[in-house]
């Protein structure tokens, strides 16, 4: 008779998850007097008149029609003279019967001498008495009825005549029917497990597919003998079209307030036996997750916590170092001046580091994002301009003093926030990185928040039929940008300082520089994010591993070589880091191409053809094998086969690179007459605007590209926009630039330049915060849209401003410290 219950349970709450407040107490009082009957039932024209019963109560006749079924099965109950049911105990032979526990099945017999009690806390059973039913009960828990298997020697049951039970945890199953109870008795926390549930509301043809409840009143409920427990399960309805792709099935998730003792499969086990039957096997309920409370800090999450103690432990020690005994301890003649003991020397990008009285002539930029460059050649400091009485000493710390102040966040934040730059520097590229990190910000708000948007399908809908959102649709080039600006601050930096060393090179340093500059912060913040995020927050959409399935733990290594990309992007720990592998990919082949350009420009340009070339063909192939189409959301293979694989990426590193070898040559000298200048700009900007725009008719599904022709698109447009940014930049740095030179040269973007590599590594987890921990789905439109994505842009840099201080730039220093006599000789 548990499965009785079940469907009881199930129509009440789907007629109290319809109806108002106020008639909860009528429609549970009249399905409390129609349960209690189920027990007493042993004839199929009694059913019948409670079946009838209730679909007046409760007013789903097409729900209740589907009870039908177990007419015929009653139907056969009804020969046999008793019923009894058992289900938690040990198997016991006593007068020739054999009880056994299971929940797999629900046998009746014709007799019963004897009855088995069964208690949580023996285990076993214990004969009694004869009685009408066989009761199980815990200690303080409401008497219930739960099946088990109870067999007779003379007794012949068969799979056909006996449906199977789900296979549910028996704790599970008592505290469900003991909410039953509570909603006769009017409990309050019964009640408030009620409300909780997650109803259908306005807007299911719109996109609404998940229906939260109330996460925060479920959590909080206590009852007896369990605690509430929020869980949102997942329910694929074959007989709804999708509102979203228009096909059929669509898979809705509902907040469900279960029992603490319930696990997710307890839950899909006890739907799937009722769900089928009672849709014409039109649902079924697929899985989901039920949410963890104060979960315990695991090991992983130690040693990330004591990782970052010490870090912020020196930041502050050396911080007081810094400002006590460095500045304070100083003679009254003294200035606060920050370039004696430890010059502060900034690169292309700006990012400066201490400098342990040398000045550094840039060498060679390490990341298009952090901006960070070689410095192997050094000069004599300048004098400081601060007035000094001639009698003072400036104090000099030593070795260790060094190593302590490259934590100093008074002097990391100084170097951070400064707008000064060297003479030489392409200017107009702080810009490009600040605006292309917030093309890639505005990018991910649409992408990882559009799940929490309860207006998804109309939302979508309409946005995709603008012209003006394709630039956030086509973001993906965004990325682009920063493989062009990497290939040319490499190439132009790196040949000027061959030319200057005759050809030779430190290579070691050219390949340890730059994996020191990237991967501690990198390794860092993915250690937040795969340790710490899971005890971050909390909510109807916070997942239970935090941020990352499985806490990266089979596929970290692959972040730290650097050959994350190769895996799928279902396998892949910190998937956005997709990029990094690339770049550095890019950076660990580039000696060659670089060399090849020092020595000749013939065969610089044959070798950089070349690779071009087949990438390109690459890029064919694989498009046309795969039917790939032109852009990330016509899903496929486009993400795994072609997005992040480094032989179709480098179409715009390879530009970039050509694009500094021609400033190296000119010396950023090029005078362009004004009317050939301003076609220039005409033909790149149509360029770039044709691949932006270009697959507007193919995206609405107006005009779909056949495969050629997007193959054709896919091998162009990366590299074609690269090529456009490249001339922003010659132009820019050549006097060609005009008034875009003086936007992109503004002083204020040079700290923002600073902050991209941190700001790249962290946007993410500012944006799974925001969403995963949001209680209730939001409405979108533009107004939503502008204020998410200027609140991810300002909190993602201020996140990375902390990051940057604690992580990145004491590395910088490090490194400084350590290997400054080694650069000076």
């Amino acid at each position: 008779m548990a499965k009785m219950y079940v469907y009881c349970f199930l129509l009440l709450l789907f007629k109290c998850s319809v109806a108002l407040e106020d008639n909860y107490h009528n429609i549970i009082q009249n399905s409390f007097q129609i349960l209690k009957g189920y027990s007493q039932l042993v004839n199929q024209t009694a059913l019948q008149q409670d079946i009838n019963a209730m679909n007046k109560a409760l007013n789903v006749r097409t729900i209740l029609d589907n009870l039908q079924t177990f007419s015929d099965e009653l139907d056969k109950i009804s020969e046999l003279s008793d019923s009894a049911s058992v289900l938690i105990g040990n198997t016991t032979n006593f007068n020739d019967f054999n009880v056994t526990s299971t929940l797999n099945q629900n046998t009746y017999i014709n007799s019963l001498p004897t009855t088995a009690y069964a208690t949580h806390e023996q285990g076993d059973t214990t004969l009694a008495k004869e009685t009408p039913t066989v009761l199980v009960t815990t200690k303080s828990m409401p008497t219930t009825v739960l099946p088990v298997t109870v067999t007779s020697p003379n007794s012949k049951v068969t799979d056909s005549t006996i449906p199977p039970l789900p296979k549910v945890n028996a704790l599970c199953l008592n505290h469900t029917q003991s909410i039953l109870a509570g909603l006769f008795g009017g409990k309050q926390w019964a009640m408030q497990m009620l409300d909780a549930l997650g109803k259908p509301p306005a807007g299911l043809l719109s996109g609404k597919i998940a229906w939260l409840g109330d996460y925060d009143e479920c959590i909080g409920i206590t009852a007896e003998e369990f605690n509430g427990q929020y869980c949102l399960s997942k329910f694929y309805v074959t007989s709804i079209t999708n509102p979203l792709t228009k096909a059929r099935g669509m898979e809705i998730q509902i907040g469900l307030c279960m029992p603490n003792t319930c696990s997710i499969s307890d839950i899909k086990n006890l739907f799937n036996s009722v769900l089928p039957r009672m849709s014409n096997n039109t649902v079924f309920a697929t899985g989901g997750e039920c949410k963890k409370q104060d979960q315990p800090i695991d090991f992983k999450a130690r040693i990330a916590f004591i990782v970052i103690g010490i870090l912020v432990g020196l930041a502050i020690i050396a911080t007081t170092y810094d400002i006590v005994i460095q500045h304070m301890s100083k003679p009254k003649g003294n200035s606060w001046d920050l370039s004696v003991g430890h010059t502060t020397t900034y690169d292309s990008a700006g990012n400066g580091h201490v400098n342990n009285g040398y000045e550094g002539e840039k060498n060679g930029p390490i990341s298009d994002l952090s901006g960070k460059e070689h410095k192997y050649q050094f000069k004599e400091p300048e004098k400081s301009m601060s007035v000094e009485h001639p009698s003072t000493t400036p104090y000099k710390p030593g070795f260790l003093g060094k190593l302590l102040l490259s934590f100093s966040v008074y002097t990391n934040g100084a170097k951070i926030l400064s707008t000064n730059q060297g003479s030489g520097t392409l200017t107009a590229v702080n810009g490009i990185r600040f605006i292309s990190m917030s093309w890639v910000i505005l990018g991910h708000t649409y992408a990882f928040g559009i799940n929490s948007a309860g207006n998804m399908a109309t939302l979508f809908g309409t946005l995709i039929k603008r012209k003006t959102f394709m630039a956030i649709i086509n973001a993906e080039v965004s990325v682009d940008t920063f493989f062009a600006l990497s290939g040319t601050l490499l190439t132009y930096v790196v040949l000027n300082q061959l030319k200057k060393q005759k050809g030779k090179l430190n290579w070691f340093m050219f390949y340890f520089h730059r994996f020191w500059r990237l991967t501690p912060p990198y390794m860092l913040i993915m250690m937040m994010q795969v340790c710490i995020s899971k005890y971050l927050g909390s909510g109807p959409m916070w997942a239970n591993d935090g941020f990352n399935n499985q806490h990266c733990k089979d596929t970290w290594w692959w972040n730290l070589l650097y050959i994350n990309n190769f895996k799928t992007a279902a396998e892949e720990c910190f998937a956005h880091a997709w990029y990094l592998a690339n770049d550095m990919q890019f950076y660990v082949i580039s000696p060659p191409i670089l060399l090849a350009f020092y020595h000749s420009k013939i065969a610089g340009t044959i070798v950089t053809l070349t690779l071009w070339v087949g990438t390109a063909i690459a890029t064919a192939v694989i498009s046309v094998q795969k039917d790939l189409r032109v852009n990330p959301m016509s899903g496929g293979d486009y993400f795994d086969a072609y997005y992040q694989m480094p032989y179709c990426r480098i179409g715009p590193y390879l530009v970039g690179m050509y694009t500094g070898y021609i400033l190296y040559t000119t010396k950023c000298k090029c005078k362009i007459n004004k009317f050939v200048n301003i076609t220039i700009w005409a033909v790149f900007a149509a360029s770039a605007l044709a691949v932006l725009y270009g697959i507007y008719d193919d995206l609405n599904g107006t005009h779909q590209l056949s495969t050629g022709v997007a193959a054709l698109y896919n091998v162009l447009h990366k590299t074609v926009w690269g090529a456009a940014v490249c001339w922003v930049i010659f132009a820019c740095a050549t006097g060609n630039g005009g008034f875009v030179n003086t936007i992109l040269s503004w002083k204020g973007f040079v700290p923002l330049s600073r902050l991209t590599y941190c700001a790249y590594l962290i946007h993410p987890l500012v944006m799974y915060f925001y969403f995963q921990s949001r209680k209730q789905l939001m409405f979108w439109d533009d107004h939503e849209a502008i204020y998410l994505f200027l609140g991810h842009l300002g909190t993602a840099y201020a996140v990375a401003f902390v990051a940057s201080l604690v992580f990145e730039s004491p590395m910088m220093g490090l490194e400084k410290v350590v290997f400054g006599k080694d650069k000076k000789k």
